[in-house]
């Protein structure tokens, strides 16, 4: 694990294998989330790509300063694109998990030309409508009150939202430490700075010949039509709809993920 600053933000990185013959995937974790949840993963991918871990600005290991517009979209997206143009890899990936899957769909539409593909799991590019967005802002800034309130409290009902219920035992007790690990502070931040109310959509900028590969599970009805609308855009998107898996499809279904991931990077191998 190494550090990298960009913007005053100490991103915290780790490569997990480096193997010139293979290509590279950087992975972006989901809210309150941490490079962490992606633990169970890494072994497998080795196998085929060289993973790359990251926190986000705002989590886990990656230190922050809690100071006003560090966590907007334009500036998470500069950030990361001065973290790898320091790191230089040729042939990379990008693999995002929910908020990690809208600031993917961030990168690759303002700068494509870093990544050879992507695979977005639980994202969506964007809100369009202005009353739908509206209507988020309103949630997200209910919610970031909340977790400056009474962060305790706020994580419990975080963990019991439908949208997890399906993640294995062993899995969401994972999550949950990580999560209770956070700053309030930041992610209350992330809320009302990187919230998909406040998050440009990027829905019709999407490079139509870019490969992605969207992954949403069978009981997230939600994810899975926001996905179809996106893979409907361009022969180039691809639309995998797991089985028996919820929003946290890596944990419900990894093998099936990791399975995915291959199909996308490994035709570009060296």
């Amino acid at each position: 694990m190494f550090q990298l600053i960009a913007d005053s933000v100490k991103y915290s990185c780790t490569i997990h294998k480096s193997n010139s013959d293979y290509p590279y995937l950087l992975m972006l974790h989901g809210f309150m989330g941490s490079a962490d949840v992606f633990t169970p993963l890494i072994e497998p991918l080795k196998t085929f790509c060289n993973p790359v871990t990251i926190g986000l600005a705002g989590h886990g290991r990656t230190e922050t300063p809690d100071i006003d517009g560090i966590l907007t979209s334009e500036n998470q997206a500069n950030q990361l694109q001065s973290v790898l143009d320091r790191l230089s890899f040729s042939n990379l990936f990008i693999y995002g998990y929910s908020m990690g899957g809208r600031l993917a769909f961030q990168l690759i539409s303002n700068s494509p030309d870093y990544f050879d593909g992507a695979i977005i799991e639980s994202a969506h590019c964007g809100i369009t409508g202005e009353d739908q967005r509206q209507e988020r802002r309103l949630v997200d800034a209910k919610r970031a009150d909340a977790a400056e309130t009474n962060f305790t409290k706020f994580v419990d009902n975080w963990v019991k939202l439908p949208l997890f219920s399906n993640t294995p035992k062993k899995a969401a007790e994972n999550y949950e430490t990580i999560i209770r690990a956070q700053s309030p502070a930041l992610m209350a931040r992330s809320l009302r700075e990187f919230g998909s109310g406040i998050m440009p959509s990027v829905c019709n900028n999407l490079p139509l010949n870019f490969p992605i590969h969207l992954i949403s599970g069978s009981l997230d009805p939600k994810y899975v039509q926001l996905q179809k609308e996106i893979a409907d855009r361009s022969p180039n998107f691809h639309h995998h709809i797991i089985e028996e898996a919820g929003h946290r499809v890596h944990t419900d279904k990894p093998l099936e993920v990791v399975k995915i991931i291959k199909v996308a990077i490994t035709p570009f191998s060296h």
